[in-house]
C-alpha cells in the first residue's frame, strides 16, 4: 500500500503489509450504517479507521459537528464505512464491535467513545474488556457483544467495506467522498464551505 497522506494532518501513514484474515465462526448480515435524508443533494460516504490518528482529527474536528449540524437536521445522508488499515492492529476489533453496536442502533454513540479511547491509547492495544465497557456505557449487552467479537459475526461485512474503498481508489483514511467523487479539502471551513455549495445548487 503507498504511503497515505491526509490532508488536514501532517501524519503519515505507512503500510506494514497486509494481516492474516480472520475467517468468521459466524456470519451475520448487515449494512453499512447509514443517516441522514436519503433524497439530499449530498451523499457523503467516509471510510475511516478507528485507530487511525488522521481519522480521530477529523471526528473530533469536522465529524461530530457534521453529524449534528447537517445529518440530525435531515440536510445531508452519510453512509459511513470501515477501512481498517492493516498496520493499526485494533482496528478491525474496533470495527467489529462498532458494527455489533450499529446492529442495537447504537452505531453513533458508540463510535465517539471508541474514537475517543483510541485518542487515549496513542496507539497502544485495545482489549475486548476495553471496548465491552464502552458497549455498556451506551446500552449494549456485554455478553451478546463479547459473542459477536469472539464468532466475527460481522467481518464479512468488513472486507465488503474494504473492497468498495478499494474500487473507489482509496488509499488512505478517512477519505470522504461526496456523490462518488472524493473530496479535497484543507481546513474545516472549505470542507464545510463545499457542502453549503452543493446544498445550495
Amino acid at each position: 500500500m503507498k504511503k497515505l497522506i491526509f490532508l488536514l494532518l501532517p501524519f503519515l501513514l505507512l503500510s506494514c503489509g497486509e494481516s492474516t484474515p480472520v475467517v468468521p465462526q459466524v456470519s451475520k448480515s448487515i449494512e453499512s450504517a447509514v443517516f441522514g435524508a436519503p433524497s439530499s443533494k449530498v451523499q457523503l460516504t467516509i471510510f475511516a479507521d478507528y485507530e487511525c490518528p488522521a481519522c480521530i482529527f477529523f471526528e473530533k474536528t469536522v465529524g461530530q459537528e457534521l453529524y449534528e449540524k447537517y445529518v440530525q437536521t435531515n440536510k445531508i445522508n452519510i453512509t459511513y464505512k470501515n477501512f481498517p488499515l492493516p498496520q493499526h492492529k485494533n482496528a478491525e476489533r474496533d470495527a467489529l464491535a462498532a458494527l455489533y453496536a450499529l446492529s442495537e442502533g447504537k452505531y453513533w454513540e458508540f463510535s465517539l467513545e471508541m474514537y475517543a479511547l483510541e485518542d487515549q491509547k496513542k496507539g497502544d492495544k485495545v482489549t475486548d474488556e476495553e471496548r465491552i465497557a464502552l458497549g455498556k456505557k451506551v446500552g449494549l449487552d456485554p455478553g451478546e457483544m463479547q459473542k459477536s467479537l469472539d464468532e466475527g459475526w460481522y467481518l464479512n461485512q468488513i472486507a465488503k467495506e474494504k473492497r468498495e474503498g478499494e474500487a473507489m481508489g482509496l488509499e488512505g483514511t478517512p477519505s470522504i467522498y461526496l456523490n462518488g467523487t472524493i473530496m479535497k479539502f484543507q481546513s474545516k471551513e472549505e470542507f464545510f464551505g463545499i457542502i453549503e455549495a452543493v446544498l445550495k445548487q
